[in-house]
């Protein structure tokens, strides 16, 4: 249970520190925290450890996230453990136009507040990484029919009878995936035509898909947030 004392007329509460021992998944520190004891109507400074051989991962929201926590409670996230954000889904492949890839999860995310005076930090001795972006997908080939001389109708059009046939291309190729944790995926590529005439198109190629963008190791959010310590995967913006 902590104890609060009363300082310039608010409710402070001495240092909170939240132990994780074990692995986890979609770890939320405010909850961590209420369930010790914390109340967000108190300026209590929050140590969060996490311990070596300890992994926190996601699976379709952010790995470790802070909750609103009082804005004038100080944070410090000391990890020795691995901190992963989930991996996009792929775009449809293929598909006209290919599918756009989807963005990484970020592995560490700082709620916005307003105001307030909390010191953030995140000293790392572990591994701390944003999800891989999902590839694009590549577009549909394009088809068209050959033109010329319609013997039997005496005129120019598609598909005659002396020149039969449909011309199909090549679909565009899937994005190259993520290169490592907290990079994006690469953009799928547009089809092709196969041949045929350029007056005679029955579907055009489809375009090629978006790589997903690669999941933040620690997304600051707009706030001051100091980064120590290695290794980073992934922006720390």
């Amino acid at each position: 249970m902590l104890l609060p004392i009363t300082q310039g007329g608010h409710s402070v509460v001495s240092d909170l520190t939240l132990d994780i021992t074990s692995n986890a998944s979609e770890v939320n520190i405010l909850t961590l925290a209420q369930a010790a004891g914390y109340s967000v109507s108190d300026d209590t400074n929050i140590i969060v450890n996490i311990a070596s051989g300890v992994t926190i991962s996601a699976s379709s929201s952010h790995a470790l996230r802070t909750g609103a926590l009082n804005a004038d409670s100080d944070l410090t996230i000391n990890n020795s453990g691995t901190i992963t954000g989930f991996n996009g889904a792929d775009g449809t492949h293929p598909g006209n136009p290919g599918g756009n890839g989807t963005a990484g999860g970020d592995a560490i995310f700082f709620e916005t507040a307003t105001g307030g005076s909390a010191t953030l930090s995140v000293v790392n001795s572990g591994l701390i990484q944003g999800g891989k972006g999902g590839r694009g997908g590549g577009g549909t080939a394009g088809t068209r029919h050959g033109f010329g001389f319609d013997n039997a109708n005496k005129q120019n059009q598609c598909n005659p009878d002396n020149n039969p046939g449909v011309f199909t291309g090549s679909a565009g190729a899937q994005g190259a995936a993520a290169s490592d944790f907290g990079q994006a995926g690469g953009n799928g590529a547009s089809g092709s035509f196969g041949g045929g005439s350029s007056l005679c198109v029955i579907s055009n190629p489809g375009s090629g898909g978006s790589g997903g963008a690669g999941g933040f190791a620690v997304r600051k959010n707009s706030r001051t947030v100091t980064t120590s310590g290695s290794t980073y995967k992934g922006s720390t913006a």
